[in-house]
This record gives C-alpha cells, structure tokens and sequence, in this order.
C-alpha cells in the first residue's frame, strides 16, 4: 500500500517538477554603507549572478546567488573587499510584462577589510524588486537592505541592483 501511494504521489508531483522554470541572472549596482559601517566605507560596486528556479503557478521562487562588492574607504586608501553566497525565497505579486516581487533570504558573507582579518559570518537580507519582460530575455531592478552579523558588530548595507535576466 505504502509504494501505491509513493507512486501516486510521485505521478502527482512529476509534471510540476518537468514544468519548472530556471533563470539566470546577472546584474550589479551601487552598494550604500549603513550604521555604523559607512563611517569607515564609502558608497561601492557590486555584481551578481543567480539562479531563479520556480513552478509557473506557483507565487513563490527560489534563487541561488554570488555577490561580490567592494567598498573604498572614507581617507582613499585600500577597499573593504565582500564575498557573498545566498538563498532567497521570492515572491511575486502579480502582473504581466511588468512584475514587482519581495524577496527575503539568508547567506553566508565574507567581509575582508584592510585594517583587520577577514571574517566569514551569516547574514540576512530582505528587499523588493520590479521584473521586466515576459518569455525569454528580460531585465530586473531591485532592492535590498543586508545585515551581516560579526564578532565586532553587524555590517549593513543597502545594495541597488539592475541586471538580466534569461
């Protein structure tokens, strides 16, 4: 009876799994210091590439991403260097062509400034986003506001991000 209803569940769930959609994306932006951060950083670039997977009925995705930013700091000298790897549940609210979305997740962030040893420390984000386009090649624009947790304090920033999607 058990493998019946194994095999009933699987027969359901198959044809979700095959109409899963991936999208790559790709993008960067301006990355604004926050609190206590911006005094020792000024305003940096940053660059992103992911991976969206969801089911087409489905409101909620989830994405796959690498970051890497890098911020100047306040007298000149050498730059605060951050490496990033998250996951993000997205959420989209509707529309055609033109589709805003919330998305909130958590990541792995390695902060690397040049007066102290770099650290590698969890990290959450939440933000908000417009996506561009229908089928096949289209643009995105989105939001965010990081918080990464370390042993001297937290770092936070405000990433803004324009990018592609295929």
């Amino acid at each position: 009876m058990r493998r019946i209803a194994l095999l009933a569940v699987l027969a359901l769930a198959l044809p979700v799994a095959v109409d899963a959609q991936a999208r790559l994306m790709v993008g960067g932006g301006l990355s604004t210091p926050n609190g206590d951060f911006s005094g020792a950083v000024d305003a940096g670039l940053h660059g992103r590439v992911g991976l969206q997977v969801g089911v087409p009925v489905f409101p909620v995705n989830i994405r796959a991403e690498g970051e890497v930013h890098r911020f100047p700091e306040v007298t000149g000298g050498a730059k605060t260097n951050m490496i990033a790897g998250t996951v993000s549940a997205v959420m989209s609210l509707g529309g055609i062509g033109l589709s805003p979305y919330v998305l909130a997740g958590f990541g792995r962030y390695r902060v690397d400034p040049s007066a102290t040893a770099a650290e590698t420390n969890k990290g959450f984000h939440g933000g908000f986003g417009v996506s561009l386009g229908a089928l096949g090649l289209g643009g995105y624009a989105e939001i965010r506001v990081v918080n990464v947790s370390g042993a001297t304090g937290d770092t936070r920033y405000i990433p803004v991000t324009v990018g592609l999607r295929f």
